[in-house]
Order: C-alpha cells, then sequence, then structure tokens
C-alpha cells in the first residue's frame, strides 16, 4: 500500500513541481501517495502573524529562513533539502507614489507577510542597497496587495500573482526579490523516503522544462490568462541537499538580526542525505 503524505504549499506559482509531480504519478511511482493542498485554505485570514498559527500539513514548503525557525521554534520536524525552484518577487509601489528607488523607504512601513520569504527577502534586498537593518521597517498584512492598494502602506513585497495583479492595477516595481524555500517533513519521514520525495520532484522539474509552453499556464494558474506571459516565473533549480555552509550562513545571518534566539545544530535541524 502506498504510503500516504499531506503536503501543504505556501505558493501556488513556486510549488507548481509538486502539483505536477501528483497529476503525472512520479509520487506515484516511488510508492508514495501525496495528498497536496494549494496555498493555504484559509486564504488572507490563514496568513496570520505568529506563523505558529498558520494551517499547516505536516510536510511543507516555506521559505528557508522560516524552515530554521519553524524546526526550532516548533522542536519537530527536518528540512529534507532547499526546494525545487528559486521563488521570485518584486517590492512594489503605487503608480503615483513619490519612491523612486529603494533608498526611498527607509523606514517606511513595506507590507509583507510576518516570517515568510518575501519578509526576509525584502530585508536582503533593503541592506544591499545600502539601508542599515534599524531603518528597515515591515509591517504585517494579511492581504498585502489591498494595504498597498488602498494606501496603508506605501510599498508591499509580493510574489506571484500579487506582482501580475499590482502592475495591472498600475503599481510600479521597485526591486526584484529572490529567495530558496526549504521543505520541512514531519519526524515520521526517514532517509528513504525524503530521497523518493526528491526523486519525484526533480522528474517534475525535467516536466516542466520539457513542456515550456504549457510550464508557464501551470506555473502561473492563478492569473488570468492575458496577465500570464509576462508573469514572473520560479527559477526550476530542482531540488538540492540543504549544505551545512549554507545553513550555517543563514543561521548566523539571523542570529544578527534577532531572528533566533539561539544557532540550532544542523544535525538537528536537517536531514542530510
Amino acid at each position: 500500500m502506498a504510503r500516504t503524505i499531506r503536503v501543504q504549499s505556501d505558493s501556488n506559482a513556486h510549488d507548481r513541481p509538486w502539483r505536477v509531480a501528483v497529476e503525472q504519478g512520479f509520487f506515484a511511482e516511488e510508492g508514495l501517495d501525496v495528498v497536496y493542498h494549494e496555498d493555504n485554505p484559509k486564504g488572507t485570514e490563514g496568513r496570520v502573524k505568529d506563523f505558529a498559527h498558520r494551517w499547516k500539513e505536516t510536510q511543507l514548503q516555506q521559505c528557508e529562513w522560516g524552515a530554521i525557525e519553524r524546526v526550532q521554534r516548533l522542536g519537530k520536524g527536518k528540512i529534507i533539502g532547499l526546494d525545487a525552484t528559486v521563488r521570485t518577487g518584486a517590492i512594489m509601489v503605487r503608480k503615483d507614489s513619490s519612491v523612486q528607488s529603494l533608498a526611498d523607504l527607509r523606514n517606511v512601513p513595506i507590507a509583507v507577510t510576518w516570517h515568510a520569504g518575501t519578509f526576509y527577502a525584502a530585508i536582503e534586498v533593503m541592506e544591499a542597497a545600502g539601508i542599515p537593518f534599524a531603518e528597515i521597517k515591515l509591517e504585517h498584512a494579511a492581504d498585502r496587495l489591498d494595504a498597498l492598494l488602498n494606501g496603508r502602506n506605501e510599498a508591499a513585497a509580493l510574489m506571484e500573482p500579487l506582482v501580475s495583479r499590482a502592475i495591472a492595477a498600475g503599481c510600479r516595481q521597485i526591486a526584484d526579490l529572490r529567495w530558496r524555500g526549504g521543505i520541512v517533513a514531519g519526524q515520521d519521514i526517514d532517509a528513504e523516503t525524503a530521497e523518493k520525495l526528491r526523486r519525484a520532484l526533480n522528474r517534475a522539474i525535467a516536466w516542466l522544462r520539457e513542456h515550456e509552453k504549457r510550464s508557464r499556464a501551470e506555473l502561473l494558474r492563478d492569473l488570468a490568462p492575458e496577465l500570464r506571459k509576462d508573469g514572473l516565473l520560479p527559477e526550476l533549480t530542482g531540488v538540492k541537499a540543504y549544505q551545512p555552509a549554507e545553513f550555517k550562513a543563514k543561521v548566523d545571518w539571523m542570529l544578527k538580526r534577532g531572528f533566533l534566539h539561539e544557532a540550532p545544530s544542523y544535525d538537528d535541524s536537517v536531514h542530510a542525505r
């Protein structure tokens, strides 16, 4: 009997390889029965500030930083790899905004989903632009696009399909965002099962690359057809093992900014091959 594994996505676009692996039977061929939940079934109401209270299944995809934080704070599960895509997004402002560059967002609250990928990626890109961490102001918004369009926030850190919807509403892009996702698995996922998941996902990546025309429609399925041709696509990289040096670099970054109270160990946090 195939083993049932329940998976919670955090982005329908970036996690499309999981859906493809289900639909094309790649998980089934590995002897796995994967039940895949797209995005958050509670909608914007599920995007609460405390990620520990968000609706999540046993196995899930989230940003690399969030994966580390979740495993440490909840005391269960392990990271079994970096996810199959590099996530993409953007910091957006309204068309009539006086903001012309990231420097103009110094000490200006930016709408984000708290401790999600856009939260951390926004900090990285702001710091790269020379803005000190103490002068980066992020504000949780369950509906970031609404917060931007209604003027609650001057800017918002968005991912698809929100980026394309913001552009359709006349908004301007100020900066690109990029980040990796981490795959967090429950304690009951052993090394063999983790390898089966990775293998099936990499077959899905190969399928998406071979079907380039359909790939855009698959990855941007949440967008209206007329918006898909210009939508931001994630980078199809395939699942990667999470190396100790990569883990330490992210932990050190998080410690320095107060996102972790103590350094978690690699062995306790990562299910290495």
